[in-house]
């Protein structure tokens, strides 16, 4: 019996599979409303947004929509043990990189890729990144998908810097 374990536990999901979790638009975190029209308000507008879309339905992969408003950057950062994916949905961004991570010299200039709507990206785990949105008038959506349960993010105070906070994982 002890010998048909391992196969059961292979077989098993197959003949019970786990429910389908879809996440609506409209429930991704919505954000606050704008202010209207000569309203005004003492909440800072956020830049650079990261809304949950998919999040702890598996130990394999998450996924979520990152919005970076126009003339911002994020952080320079790394995912830790996560490969991470990403699709361009709209807008036009650049991804910034340290083509080698061994030593980074102060004067070394990240490379430079323009991302536009419908290009996908790889980034492999533990490579330093960030994204800028150079658009004057157009925000950037991107849906990030990790490897998994929740994504991680580690934010740097500069390239190949020291850790600007405790990695962050939701």
């Amino acid at each position: 019996m002890a010998a048909l374990l391992p196969i059961f536990q292979e077989i098993f999901p197959m003949l019970l599979p786990g429910p389908i979790s879809v996440s609506k638009a409209t429930d991704i975190a919505p954000l606050p409303p704008s202010p209207a029209p000569g309203e005004t308000t003492n909440r800072p507008r956020a830049r650079v947004i990261n809304q949950d879309a998919v999040i702890n339905k598996t130990d394999k992969m998450c996924a979520t929509v990152l919005i970076v408003k126009p003339r911002s950057r994020t952080t320079i950062r790394h995912n830790a043990e996560q490969d991470a994916i990403i699709y361009a949905v709209s807008g036009t961004g650049v991804l910034l990189w340290i083509p080698n991570d061994e030593e980074v010299e102060e004067e070394e200039k990240p490379e430079r890729q323009i991302i536009e709507k419908g290009d996908f990206a790889f980034i492999p785990a533990w490579r330093e990144h960030q994204v800028l949105n150079e658009s004057k008038d157009q925000d950037l959506h991107w849906v990030v998908i990790r490897s998994g349960p929740a994504p991680v993010e580690v934010d740097l105070l500069h390239w190949g810097g020291e850790v600007k906070d405790p990695p962050q994982q939701r």
